[in-house]
């Protein structure tokens, strides 16, 4: 997965997509879309999250903000509730949001801290079981 004395992200990962279904008849806001490229860092080098897209349908501050704490605090593998969580040391990476889309009723940031946190633990299974990353379909709970 990583390399155990640096905590380096040990090769490039490129578009982990992940997908959170819309609830049709639900009052429960489920639905978002982002593609991610996980990319290595030196030594000491901290982790990072940068846009390199514009959100559709239009850019949402809030949603790019919960994205990369999903991000962040996965890689720093502490400060999650979730019992699936990813638990260990920090992983540095450069991650690239190529892409993040979202619906004006119903999405909301619950929904991208949760894809953020799930495309890093599928980055992650790429490296570990040296493979190309497999699209995550899903509908996001925001309650456990």
């Amino acid at each position: 997965m990583t390399d155990s004395r640096t905590g380096v992200l040990a090769r490039p990962v490129r578009g982990v997509k992940a997908y959170s279904r819309q609830t049709f008849g639900a009052c429960v806001p489920t639905f978002g879309i982002v593609e991610l490229d996980f990319e290595p860092l030196p030594e000491g080098v901290a982790a990072s999250c940068e846009f390199a897209c514009t959100a559709q349908p239009e850019p949402e501050p809030e949603y790019e903000k919960a994205l990369v704490q999903g991000v962040m605090r996965e890689l720093a593998g502490e400060g999650t509730e979730d019992p699936e969580g990813r638990r260990g040391g920090p992983v540095s990476a450069r991650v690239v949001v190529r892409a993040l889309k979202w619906h004006w009723v119903d999405s909301c940031e619950m929904v991208f801290v949760r894809l953020g946190a799930l495309a890093v633990r599928e980055a992650l299974a790429c490296v570990e079981e040296e493979r190309e990353p497999r699209p995550i379909a899903t509908r996001v709970r925001l309650f456990f």
